[in-house]
This record gives structure tokens, C-alpha cells and sequence, in this order.
């Protein structure tokens, strides 16, 4: 962290060249044309990374370069829209792994107040549009910081709990993991139960997919058992996977989201529910 904030918020190799990702500093993110896709999750991130600095040293400092990256750069507006897409599956799915850590993290080390709020209802909208990939790291991840929260906008109060399957979805995709956690190719395109995503919600902005993409006539994605991957920032919205049993997954996938589950309390002992 103080590496940087001495390099003005930026990640500086030995060479003393700025890494390709390693910019957040106010100057690129809210002027520069490169930066306007990343600007929402690089002002998150940072202000994520500033609070857990400020938990773990108890350094007050970093809370308050926080705190002028709001007020002096709107670094918490720009985190009100943490990744431009258009709607379900479209977007990279690698920000949404980055986003959900930052904001756990972020919210865990925030106080109540209007900047928490703020945070909560980015994490709300983020979470909404994650809901149907049944992602259980995404669900615990934000049913542990909104702890009943309602927040109010000049139309009135609202409450941002979680609502729907989400336990039951996490659920389902923890247990449906395979044990074989071998890359073996699987196939679901030909499937009859399958929907496919419109073009207007691709990964990328500018041009339509090119391969396929959707989900079930539920709206949720696959099963885990019908896919394999190796991360949470895997596209689930695609229908097939390659692969031919030679390369051993990790396990972390499972591990971390059950963890986590057993840690705030959505999994009970070895029994879970």
C-alpha cells in the first residue's frame, strides 16, 4: 500500500516503468480516455485496499488519503457503477470476482454512515446482476455486510437484504461440485432447455460474442456439475467447455466460498443446510 501511495497511486516495477494495470491514480481514472472502462472497479479497489491498510496497521493515515480520494477525486462515485456492461453475462467476468472482494473487504472495515450506505447500494446492484451464475463466494460475500441494512434516496427507504434462492443456489452449486476435478470437456449447446443469451449482452462492448453463450429457461446458468473451471472469474453463461482429462483444477473454487459460508454461518457444521 505505501508503495502506492509513494508512487502516486501507482504500481511501479524495478525498472521504474508503470506496470500495464497498475495505474489508480486520480489523474488517469477521471481524465485520461484509456481509463473510463476501468474507473468504477480501480476507485473501488483502492478504496477497499486503503481501509483493510488502516484495519491491519491501525494506521489512521490511510482512512485519511481515503478520504480525500472521495472528497478531492469522487472516488466513491466512480465506485457507484463498478463495471460498465449490459446487463446479465455481458462484461468481464474477471471484474466481478475483483469487485465482490473489494467490496467484502471495503464493507467489512467501513462504519455506518452515508459513505457505507453508498457502498451498499453499488454492492446491491452488483450483486442483483451476479444472482443467477449461483455463485456462492458472490452470495455470502454480500449477505454478510448488508446485516439488514435499508437505505434511503429522496423516493424513500429501502432494504437491501438478499431476497430469493440465493442460500438455496449456493447450496445446490457446492454440493454439485465434482470431485473430479479433471478439465473433462462437456457439452450443452444442443441442449433443448437452454436459452440463449441476445448479442446485446456480450462480454465485450463493442463487438458480439463468438462463441455461445445463455442459460436455463429459469434464467440461471448451468449447474456447476454440467461445466468445469478452475476460478470464480470463469464466464458462466458459456454452454461449452473443452478439455480432455489432462490438467488437475484447483480446489479453491470450493474451498474458499465454503469456508466463507461456514465462517458467517450459512453452512452448519459438517451436516450443512
Amino acid at each position: 500500500m505505501d508503495h502506492l501511495i509513494l508512487h502516486d497511486f501507482q504500481l511501479v516495477d524495478h525498472t521504474g516503468t508503470v506496470t500495464r494495470w497498475g495505474t489508480y491514480r486520480p489523474e488517469d481514472l477521471n481524465h485520461h480516455p484509456d481509463w473510463w472502462v476501468e474507473r468504477g472497479l480501480k476507485s473501488l479497489s483502492m478504496l477497499a485496499y486503503l481501509a483493510v491498510a488502516s484495519h491491519i496497521t491501525g494506521d489512521a493515515r490511510y482512512l485519511e488519503i481515503q478520504q480525500r480520494l472521495i472528497q478531492d477525486h469522487a472516488y466513491d462515485t466512480n465506485a457507484m457503477i463498478y463495471k460498465i456492461h449490459r446487463g446479465l453475462g455481458s462484461g468481464n467476468q474477471s471484474d466481478d470476482e475483483m469487485a465482490f472482494m473489494c467490496y467484502y473487504s471495503l464493507l467489512k472495515y467501513t462504519p455506518a454512515g452515508s459513505f457505507r450506505d453508498r457502498m451498499l447500494t453499488s454492492f446491491y446492484a452488483a450483486w442483483r446482476n451476479e444472482a443467477p451464475e449461483g455463485n456462492p463466494f458472490f452470495h455470502f460475500a454480500y449477505a454478510s455486510q448488508v446485516h439488514g441494512t435499508e437505505v434511503t434516496d429522496p423516493w424513500g427507504r429501502y432494504s437491501l437484504m438478499p431476497s430469493g434462492d440465493w442460500l438455496k443456489d449456493s447450496m445446490n452449486t457446492l454440493k454439485g461440485f465434482p470431485l473430479d476435478r479433471l478439465n473433462w470437456a462437456s457439452q450443452n449447446s444442443h441442449r433443448l432447455d437452454i436459452m440463449a443469451l441476445p448479442p446485446n449482452n456480450s462480454i465485450d462492448l463493442l463487438q458480439e460474442d463468438t462463441r455461445l453463450r445463455g442459460h436455463l429457461k429459469s434464467g440461471k446458468v448451468l449447474p456447476v456439475e454440467n461445466t468445469h473451471f478452475n476460478h470464480w472469474n470463469t464466464d458462466p453463461w458459456s454452454l461449452d467447455y473443452g478439455g480432455s482429462g489432462n490438467t488437475l483444477a484447483s480446489g479453491t473454487v470450493f474451498l474458499l466460498p465454503y469456508y466463507m459460508g461456514l465462517y458467517h454461518g450459512y453452512i452448519r457444521g459438517e451436516s450443512g443446510r
